[in-house]
Formats: C-alpha cells, structure tokens, sequence
C-alpha cells in the first residue's frame, strides 16, 4: 500500500479494524541529533507504504478507501504479489514490535556527518571508536585538506537510512519503492 504523506501509522490502524485484513507497518528505531542531543526516535521502514494482505475480492474497495490509504501499489491494472513468505521473513527479522533498532556502533570507515561544533554539517569518516572517552577519531576535509580530529561520539549522526530500508527490501526478494518498483 502506498499511504497518504506521513500517515502511515492511521492506515495500518485503519486496516486492523478489519478482521479479514492483516496490516504490516514496519518501524526503524534509531537514534537522531535533535536540539544539539542524540535521542532515540522511530518512524516507518519504507515512509510512504506499509504491507497489507486480504482478498481482493472481497475487500477491495473497503481497503484502498480506508483512512490514511492514498492508493493501492498496482502496475496498469495488475497488482503485484508478494509471497506470504517475505512477509513472514519481515515478521521474524522485525520481531514482536514489528521494529528494527539500529544501534549506533561506530565503525572504523564509517561515513557520518558532524552534527553539532564547528566542524556541524561537515562530513566525515570514522578512523576509531574511543569507547573510554565516548569520543570518536575521525578524518574529514576541511579548508582543501584532510585533518584528523576527535569529536564526542553524541556528535556525530549516521548517515539517512536509505541503505538500510533498501537492504533490507533486497535480503526478502522484494523490490524497492521508487525507480518504476514498487511494493505493496
């Protein structure tokens, strides 16, 4: 299903209100530099859709016009399929909570981006993780050279979860949203 902008959250409880209708939102949690602090946060996997199974005969309309639904992923005039089994595979990777936690292990070679200091907005590479001092070593350029600083480890942000979603998407067989694919 793809839903309507950042209301994935009242499709999937739309959805649940029928009894013959199973709705999969998957949610990443994650932490997230806000005010100058790192604090957790979750939001969907895959902004924008969620996965629903139902019989299509009987519940067709009832599904594409619930609250929060924008429209039915469907090519032309064929809805695509996705096997009971990526589904179940997405269940058991996600677990009870139906949510991945992606822990801020910082990685030599890591791509992050400075988060806050003088150096804020400036991307950088992880060179070593400090676990004594919560500090992080790392490389970035900065005036046309390369220096190697250290930074509080609460500075520094991951990158966007595009790579995540979309990894774990192609580890289930399922194709990703965008780009002419789409899953529903």
């Amino acid at each position: 299903m793809q839903t309507q902008p950042k209301r994935e959250r009242i499709a999937h409880q739309s959805l649940l209100q029928f009894e013959d209708v199973e709705s999969l939102l998957p949610l990443i949690r994650y932490r997230r530099l806000r005010k100058d602090k790192q604090a957790w946060t979750t939001e969907p996997l895959f902004p924008g859709y969620l996965f629903a199974c139902f019989e299509p005969l009987l519940r067709l309309n009832a599904v594409r016009y619930a609250q929060g639904v924008a429209k039915i992923v469907h090519f032309g005039g064929r809805y695509p399929l996705i096997p009971c089994s990526a589904t179940d595979q997405l269940r058991q990777l996600l677990g009870p909570d139906h949510q991945i936690t992606l822990e801020s292990n910082l990685e030599p070679g890591m791509e992050v981006k400075i988060g806050t200091g003088p150096f804020r907005g400036l991307d950088a590479v992880v060179r070593k993780f400090l676990p004594g001092k919560e500090r992080v070593r790392i490389l970035l350029d900065w005036l046309g050279r390369q220096i190697e600083t250290e930074v509080s480890s609460s500075d520094v942000v991951l990158p966007d979860l595009r790579a995540t979603r979309k990894s774990v998407l192609e580890s289930l067989g399922v194709p990703t949203p965008g780009k002419g694919k789409s899953a529903s």
